[in-house]
């Protein structure tokens, strides 16, 4: 059988990370390994799972990011030995077959890293049913966002790009291509490992049968300058990793446009720097 090691990475969201992590427990498919990461949140998650024995807890000593903070448990679950790492948010529960039928469709289908259905919590209602990426615009495309499902995606199909919500990754992934690049710190990590994965030949799977709820940007804020400064950011990161010449200078001149708002300014000015993972955003 298998083994998934499966990561959830807190940052002062604690009950939602407990309710994350007892998703997980309740799976049909046993041999799991939880690893619950803590970025310097001090909220008092380590002590209220010093109980559990099916969870292994790591506290980091600082914020290492998103980037920084899931290679900590990527990182343990592989020295473990684990065949299958799958990441997850922990604004996000899992349906109790997710990891069953993720495993079952990666040995089917010879993929590398998949993801699945991902529903708004409570509803029907899609966050996400694969993924699309503009270059043109740097942009990564949520494929059925804010549709209700009425089964309009319900075949396997391959993805351009992932999602690090719901991240379902063989083990020889990062073995053989590394971990998220923690320069990012926040946002676009998930595409630039997506990006490398298919340059060296590894297979990205969208997969609807396996079910997974998820309370959007609960860590972060929606629409918050901390999403601002990082997405601005980041941005011209991965375009100057992977994209053209041409639209590395079109994110410069919209840098400019936008150099009368602050946060966007600072973005720029860091990329410009080379200051990058926390950078200089106050959290």
């Amino acid at each position: 059988m298998k083994r998934v090691g499966v990561i959830i990475l807190n940052y002062k969201v604690k009950d939602l990370t407990i309710s994350s992590l007892e998703s997980v427990a309740k799976s049909t498919y046993k041999d799991i390994l939880i690893f619950v990461v803590d970025n310097a949140s001090g909220d008092g998650l380590g002590k209220e799972l010093e109980s559990r024995k099916d969870v292994n807890f790591i506290q980091n000593t600082e914020n290492l990011g998103y980037a920084g903070g899931n290679n900590v448990g990527i990182k343990k679950a592989i020295e473990e030995g684990v065949d299958y790492v799958f990441i997850l948010n922990p604004d996000a529960t899992v349906d109790k077959r997710a990891i069953e039928i993720l495993v079952n469709k990666a040995n089917a289908l010879n993929a590398d890293l998949l993801n699945p259905k991902i529903y708004f919590s409570n509803s029907n209602k899609i966050w996400f049913a694969g993924k699309k990426f503009d270059k043109a615009n740097v942009l990564g495309l949520h494929i059925g966002m804010d549709e209700e499902d009425h089964g309009q995606y319900s075949k396997d199909v391959e993805s351009e790009d992932i999602t690090g919500a719901a991240l379902f990754v063989k083990a020889e992934v990062f073995k053989k291509i590394g971990y998220f690049d923690d320069r990012y710190f926040l946002y676009y990590e998930e595409s630039d490992f997506g990006f490398r994965a298919k340059e060296a030949g590894f297979k990205i799977m969208y997969i609807p049968e396996a079910i997974v709820y998820h309370r959007n940007a609960q860590s972060t804020g929606l629409g918050s300058s901390l999403q601002d400064y990082y997405i601005t950011r980041n941005r011209m990161l991965f375009a100057s990793k992977f994209l053209s010449l041409r639209t590395q200078f079109a994110l410069i001149r919209e840098a400019i446009r936008n150099f009368n708002k602050p946060v966007r300014r600072q973005a720029f000015v860091d990329f410009l720097l080379k200051k990058f993972g926390k950078g200089s955003f106050a959290i």
